[in-house]
């Protein structure tokens, strides 16, 4: 039987905490790259509700859908530094964590718990396939 001290928890909190560092750090050089791209255009200052509407879908839409995607990846690599019978519970781990840190970042409503969801299936996911995509 698997218990709490055979998890890799360093590795656990790595792949928890790095989708949200990852996609926060491409979400602001996107932001970046938008605004620098609409002063070139505009020769000028920027048109503040093109800003403010791609902050928005960005921001509330493509960052949480990037967050999940990179959890799946995450928790491949962590699944695949693990021993394969506790591989599964570290995806479940990885996924847990970065759902949890998901919601520092919005509300607490019905489309954040849905995010959690995802997130920890995310995380089942790539402790399912990455390792076997990967190899040894």
């Amino acid at each position: 039987m698997t218990t709490v001290t055979d998890l890799q928890w360093k590795q656990i909190v790595v792949g928890g905490i790095a989708p949200h560092v990852v996609s926060t750090g491409l979400l602001i050089v996107a932001i970046v790259a938008y605004t620098l791209l609409l002063a070139f255009g505009t020769g000028g200052e920027p048109d503040p509700d093109a800003l403010q509407q791609f902050n928005a879908v960005s921001g509330t839409q493509i960052h949480p859908a990037v967050t999940v995607l990179l959890t799946v990846v995450a928790a491949g690599w962590v699944a695949r530094r693990a021993d394969p019978d506790t591989a599964m519970l570290h995806g479940v781990a990885v996924g847990t964590l970065a759902g949890l840190v998901g919601f520092a970042f919005g509300a607490l409503d019905v489309m954040m718990f849905v995010r959690f969801v995802l997130t920890v299936g995310a995380g089942v996911l790539g402790a399912r396939l990455l390792p076997d995509v990967l190899g040894d």
